[in-house]
């Protein structure tokens, strides 16, 4: 049988999560396109369709990158100027009806197609000369040095016939391998 006190600080352990959750909700939910993984932690850079209060894509800006930190305490984060600048920080085409391209600051070899796919939007990449759903990039670097050098970068997404594709690019000779 639990004590009162225990159900008590249950309880309270509840309400604080529940009002930190909610503190964090935005007007719409996030609707993300993909992800970026790293080597060195859990910490993933997301990267979601940025809507107005009024659920409609915000065209000045339609995508939303940030950092979600798994490996502390899960909370969001923006990307800082210098991570923005360098490394996750992306520009965007024009928007239309049939969408818009997605560049990558770190990543320009491939140029991202987002669509609208029903309600939502879809980020479309080539991974391994086939067209996918890109769902996630992971990038594999050695911190040993002053700056970290980045291995290789993997693409991960699903393919039109609903296979996972698998690309893995070497970044130290610039080539791809499986």
């Amino acid at each position: 049988m639990i004590s009162t006190d225990t159900s008590r600080r249950v309880a309270s352990y509840a309400a604080v999560l529940i009002s930190a959750l909610a503190a964090d909700v935005r007007a719409q939910p996030a609707e993300n396109l993909f992800m970026i993984a790293r080597n060195k932690n859990a910490n993933i850079v997301r990267y979601d369709i940025h809507r107005n209060a009024d659920g409609q894509l915000n065209v000045e800006r339609p995508v939303d990158s940030y950092w979600l930190l798994l490996a502390e305490n899960g909370r969001r984060e923006d990307l800082t100027w210098m991570e923005r600048e360098l490394a996750y920080g992306h520009s965007t085409g024009p928007v239309g009806r049939s969408g818009f391209t997605l560049q990558l600051q770190a990543f320009r070899q491939r140029e991202i197609q987002v669509v609208p796919v029903g309600k939502t939007y879809r980020a479309y990449v080539t991974i391994a000369g086939k067209k996918a759903i890109l769902n996630r990039i992971f990038v594999h670097a050695d911190g040993s040095g002053l700056l970290p050098t980045v291995r290789y970068v993997e693409l991960q997404g699903i393919g039109d016939n609903g296979a996972h594709l698998i690309e893995r690019i070497n970044a130290a000779r610039d080539t791809e391998c499986d």
